[in-house]
């Protein structure tokens, strides 16, 4: 591929980069039937666990900004690893939670992620740095 410019070529990397992380977690997430989606909302109810979430509260914390939190909640629903309730104070206001036999499977799935950092763990410490102030810097660019 011919690329324009540095900038160019550096949009491409991480597009691919991104393509290559997420292709791994996949992998890890089939044997459970979870996408990586799935798994990361998942997480986010466990670390309240036992508390629960809004679904505009999950949507918050997850970093994938165009997830469709209804479809994503309701196969987790389906999948019996997520329980809509009515909140006694507010009835308008749904909550997620996870029930105590979830919760284990989450515990039990990131077992897999336990050393989730091996992917990148060729770099040394000070390309890792380097790497995260940048990635950071382009986030955090005012548009």
């Amino acid at each position: 591929m011919q690329f324009r410019n540095e900038y160019h070529r550096l949009i491409i990397n991480l597009h691919k980069t991104d393509g290559y992380i997420f292709n791994h977690f996949q992998q890890k997430m089939a044997p459970f039937d979870l996408s990586v989606q799935q798994y990361k909302a998942l997480r986010l109810l466990s670390d309240v666990f036992p508390d629960s979430l809004t679904a505009g509260e999950l949507k918050e914390k997850m970093t994938d900004m165009n997830s469709d939190m209804t479809r994503l909640i309701d196969r987790l629903v389906a999948k019996n690893l997520v329980v809509r309730e009515v909140d006694a104070q507010n009835r308008r206001r749904v909550n997620l939670r996870l029930t105590e036999t979830s919760n284990q499977f989450v515990e039990k799935v990131a077992q897999e992620f336990k050393n989730f950092e091996s992917i990148v763990s060729h770099l040394t410490d000070e390309e890792a740095r380097v790497m995260n102030t940048l990635l950071e810097k382009i986030r955090n660019r005012s548009l």
